[in-house]
C-alpha cells in the first residue's frame, strides 16, 4: 500500500517581495503544526518527504519533518512550484517504490487539483496548511489512480 500525503504551504507573509521568497507567518506555521497533529492521531509516519522550492513550502516541510520525527533530508522538487497537474503526478508517479508513505508540499491551484483527483466529489478549494491523505491499493507508485484509493481523510 502507497500512502501520500498532500499538503499546501502554510499561510505566507504577502509583504512586496519575490513570490518564491515568501515565508510563513505564525498563522501559517500554528496550522501547520495542526496539521501534523492530524498526521500524528492517523498514524502517517513519512518515509519521504518532498517540497516546493518555495521558502513557504520548504518552511511548511520542516515543520512536518520536525513535528513527525522525519530525520531525512526533505527533498525538492521544482515542478512542484507551480507546474500542471499531469507534471506533478508524472513526479508523484517517479518516486521510487521503496518509500511507502510520502508527503508532498507545494501550492494551488494544482494542489486542490491533485486533491480533486483522487477524493470523491469535488474539492472547491484547499486552503493554506490543507491536506489531503490519499492510501492507494497498490505497490507501486505508477500504480496510483482515482480506481486504487483504498481510503482517504481530509483535513481542510
Amino acid at each position: 500500500m502507497k500512502t501520500l500525503s498532500i499538503i499546501r504551504h502554510g499561510k505566507a507573509t504577502q509583504e512586496p517581495m519575490p513570490d518564491i521568497k515568501r515565508y510563513l507567518t505564525p498563522k501559517g506555521i500554528n496550522r501547520t503544526i495542526k496539521r501534523a497533529k492530524a498526521l500524528l492521531q492517523i498514524d502517517v509516519k513519512p518515509d519521504l518527504i518532498i517540497s516546493s522550492p518555495a521558502i513557504r513550502a520548504f518552511e511548511t516541510a520542516e515543520i512536518l519533518a520536525k513535528e513527525l520525527k522525519y530525520q531525512k533530508q526533505i527533498g525538492i522538487n521544482p515542478v512542484f512550484y507551480f507546474h500542471a497537474l499531469p507534471d506533478v503526478m508524472s513526479q508523484i508517479k517517479q518516486i521510487p517504490d521503496t518509500f511507502e508513505n510520502v508527503i508532498i508540499v507545494g501550492h494551488n491551484p494544482v494542489w486542490t487539483d491533485l486533491a480533486d483527483y483522487f477524493l470523491p466529489g469535488p474539492l472547491v478549494h484547499l486552503r493554506t496548511s490543507g491536506l489531503a491523505v490519499v492510501n492507494f491499493d497498490t505497490f507501486k507508485w505508477s500504480g496510483i489512480h482515482p480506481n486504487k484509493v483504498k481510503n482517504y481523510h481530509l483535513f481542510n
